[in-house]
């Protein structure tokens, strides 16, 4: 699909947006990361209509409560820029949890310096998000460069301190999207039919909380955002097809790599990694 011209963006930020879906899940386990502030924070909010058994700190905890009088959430400490963090709560779900079936993996940083994290580039590996991540449009106004894609490894190669100069720091945050995109369409490439696995990734569109006051009349609020992390997360339980490996802008499914790379880099960090992936999911 080719990307939105301005008169198409300025129609979809200025026009009606959609209500939240609803679904039964009663009985069901969601987990949402990033829910102690913004987009997060509102969705769980919008989740706690739906009675999930769901899993930040006790502050947000008490938040939720106070504003919408739902006392079943869990809050877990979780740090997306640390390694040891993220596997601790991936064992604390394994550990803990009889049940998992909604992942919905929100938060991240755009950032125009080079900055490490642990051994691999902040803005690769935020990018590759898991069952509902995150996207945006601007996947569409980036090029990955010749050189990156023809590197043993790409991943590694976006990751170089060297590689990553001032100009190509500019547009890191939309190759970081793209890569995304790509990665979420490959994930659910590699999961084999058998499996009612559904991935997607959504775009919660521009948001006033990010934009300047002069830009705000064409921007939604954080709330009318949060309403796509809901629809990708519960707006096919009834047609497992219908999201599957798809992108999803406004409510609607808008189209139709870096995976074997991805698999490998987080193997060394987990060896469970390559177990789940030798396990569950197949060749495409």
């Amino acid at each position: 699909m080719a990307p939105r011209t301005h008169e198409q963006f300025v129609a979809d930020q200025t026009g009606p947006v959609r209500a939240v879906v609803s679904a039964d899940l009663s009985g069901k386990t969601l987990v949402l990361t990033g829910a102690n502030t913004g987009l997060g924070f509102e969705a769980a909010k919008h989740f706690r209509n739906d009675e999930p058994c769901t899993a930040g700190t006790d502050c947000e905890r008490w938040k939720i409560q106070a504003e919408t009088g739902y006392t079943r959430a869990e809050f877990w400490i979780l740090d997306l820029a640390n390694f040891d963090s993220v596997v601790a709560f991936a064992d604390r779900i394994d550990q803990e949890l009889e049940r998992l079936d909604i992942l919905v993996e929100n938060a991240g940083i755009a950032t125009w310096d080079y900055e490490q994290v642990e051994w691999v580039g902040e803005n690769c590996i935020r990018s590759i998000q898991g069952l509902l991540s995150f996207a945006s449009d601007v996947h569409y106004r980036t090029t990955i460069e010749r050189d990156v894609i023809s590197s043993p490894g790409i991943l590694a190669k976006l990751s170089d301190k060297e590689y990553c100069t001032e100009e190509v720091m500019k547009h890191r945050y939309l190759d970081s999207k793209l890569l995304n995109v790509l990665f979420t369409r490959a994930l659910q490439l590699h999961v084999p039919s058998s499996e009612a696995i559904t991935v997607n990734s959504v775009n919660p569109w521009t948001l006033r909380n990010i934009l300047r006051q002069r830009r705000e009349q064409f921007a939604f609020t954080t709330e009318e955002g949060s309403r796509q992390l809901v629809y990708g997360a519960v707006g096919s339980l009834n047609d497992e097809e219908k999201l599957r490996g798809k992108y999803i802008r406004m409510s609607e499914v808008v189209e139709e790599s870096d995976f074997e790379e991805m698999l490998e880099i987080l193997g060394k960090i987990d060896p469970k990694v390559s177990e789940v992936a030798h396990m569950y999911l197949a060749k495409a």
